[in-house]
């Protein structure tokens, strides 16, 4: 039985569910009894949970944390890492984001690629070979977390407290291809300051630490200024006592900040050129000047670095908030595989205590590097190469962050194809509808030359 052939009699299946999936919005939001990332989330898994045992497998969920869907038996496990939240949806999309709304080809919504739609695709490649009656020599397990973009509290859950058992080599569909044998380590870190005359102060702007603000707002006292002067991208207006200031950005993935525009820096780009007399503020528009200006790799903060495979630190400003005289700025670091995490660490908290500021550290994720010449990578090279005929691509090292980082042996394999536009994290995100054919070649074969 051709297996690449039969896994293209689920696609119209498979379109359907990706637009169901995607009407559970499941953005993080406060824990609630037995929610451990709020409701959307737990929903999602629920979702999931009920597709997993119409389809015909076990499923098992963790405490609204993770969950597994099973297939097969064996000595051996390969993994699937997949995962059910989302990020923020933003503004202005043409589409409703959690619609699934269907036009020009494309089913749009938020989770299409990132990362609803890829486990959706590789699903039906274990029913299709479930369906075929093919045995395979390893358990097929995919496991569902429902907080990957919020620093993976749910994996870390799932082989942590749970104890449950590592696959002994595993693919997350929650990258691009060809193969990412490689990521960059990850250092999440809060900064903040509390002030004595800010109390009539609001800046807000960004809404996660792995996003590059598209807006940022202001509401500033009169009588802080001495002159306003107008500046491009930027909106005032005054409203009694108060000018309202707003900035536009350009959104785009946290790890790879120089493809946005920061909404969020652009708006002290503009303090920096005003006559302010408070002084406290003066001093914070300072601290952005000093640090932060529109950089993307750390430069001022005195980290910036390279290790000559994996590339350069990134850094992204993704959120700031100041309200009742309280300061809280998010930043994410992406960090050369050959360099030491705890060296950034160490190097950003001391700059930034100097200068006044409190740090506290979010996270501190390590790098993943798995040999390109290792069973695992070689396979999935091999497939991605015959399905698609790109008989030149290499593996590829990241700055994004993937599920594989809380496994072992593990990868991200794709599901972005070189050829399709990267919309995850921003507005508009979808996933053409005449790719599904080639993906859900690319993971029934993976699954079963993995496994088999």
């Amino acid at each position: 039985m051709d297996l690449k052939e039969k896994v293209l009699e689920y696609k119209e299946e498979v379109v359907k569910e990706i637009q169901n999936a995607i009407r559970v919005k499941s953005v993080k939001e406060a824990p609630l009894p037995g929610m451990p990332f709020g409701e959307g989330p737990a929903k999602a898994l629920d979702h999931f949970m009920d597709l997993a045992k119409k389809l015909g497998f076990k499923a098992e969920k963790f405490d609204n944390y993770a969950m597994h869907i099973d297939m097969g038996e064996g000595k051996e496990t390969l993994g699937i890492l997949a995962h059910v939240d989302v990020v923020p949806e933003g503004d202005s999309w043409t589409y409703p984001p959690f619609s699934g709304t269907i036009a020009d080809g494309k089913i749009f919504g938020r989770g299409t690629l990132d990362d609803k739609g890829p486990a959706i695709i590789s699903l039906f490649a274990m029913k299709a070979i479930a369906d075929s009656g093919i045995k395979l020599n390893k358990k097929v397990r995919m496991i569902l977390g429902a907080d990957e973009e919020s620093g993976s509290a749910c994996l870390k859950y799932y082989f942590g407290e749970l104890k449950m058992p590592y696959p002994d080599m595993a693919f997350t569909p929650d990258s691009s291809f060809p193969v990412t044998y490689a990521e960059k380590g990850s250092v999440r870190v809060k900064i903040k300051k509390k002030f004595n005359t800010l109390k009539d102060v609001v800046i807000k702007g960004g809404n996660a630490f792995n996003s590059v603000p598209n807006e940022a707002h202001a509401t500033v006292p009169v009588e802080f200024f001495k002159t306003v002067e107008n500046k491009n991208k930027v909106e005032f207006s005054k409203e009694g006592n108060f000018y309202k200031i707003y900035s536009a950005g350009i959104p785009a993935h946290g790890a790879y900040p120089s493809k946005g525009y920061n909404a969020v820096s652009a708006l002290f780009e503009v303090f920096k050129g005003l006559e302010i007399k408070n002084k406290e503020l003066k001093g914070l528009v300072s601290f952005f000047d000093k640090f932060v200006k529109m950089e993307t790799d750390g430069k001022s903060f005195g980290v910036k670095c390279t290790d000559g495979e994996t590339g350069d630190l990134t850094l992204n400003l993704g959120k700031i908030i100041l309200e009742d005289n309280e300061l809280e700025i998010w930043v994410d670091m992406r960090i050369p595989v050959k360099i030491k995490n705890e060296d950034i660490i160490e190097t950003i908290k001391k700059n930034i205590e100097d200068y006044g500021y409190e740090f506290v550290l979010h996270s501190n994720t390590q790098p993943l590097y798995v040999d390109r010449d290792s069973f695992l990578v070689s396979t999935l090279m091999n497939i991605y190469k015959d399905m698609t005929g790109d008989i030149d691509a290499k593996p590829v090292a990241i700055g994004g962050g993937t599920y594989a980082k809380y496994a072992k042996n593990a990868v991200a394999f794709g599901a972005l194809l070189p050829e399709q536009e990267d919309r995850m994290h921003q507005r508009d995100e979808y996933l053409e509808i005449s790719k599904i054919d080639t993906l859900l070649k690319i993971y029934v074969e993976a699954i079963y030359k993995l496994a088999k």
